[in-house]
């Protein structure tokens, strides 16, 4: 009898978990200069591993602060650069 409930709320749990990441990643922003930004509190930065020195696009992921999630993209040098003469 207690398993229903229990199944239901692990089954909207796993529901809204995915929902917020297809948020994220369907809504980034891409940054260009002079845009303005209201972040209240980075979540996650992730710049993509890259084996050469190149332009990446990385994506921050923060609210706002008015509390939306927002995701945020822009481009910079990959960490390999900083190692390079």
């Amino acid at each position: 009898m207690k398993a229903r409930p229990l199944f239901t709320a692990a089954l909207a749990a796993v529901s809204l978990s995915a929902s917020l990441g297809a948020f994220a990643q369907s809504t980034a922003t891409p940054y260009r200069y002079g845009t303005p930004l209201d972040i209240a509190k980075v979540i996650s930065i992730d710049v993509p591993a890259s084996p050469q020195c190149e332009v990446v696009t990385a994506k921050m992921t923060y609210r706002s602060s008015a509390g939306q999630l927002e995701v945020l993209t822009y481009e910079q040098l990959s960490s390999v650069c900083t190692n390079q003469n």
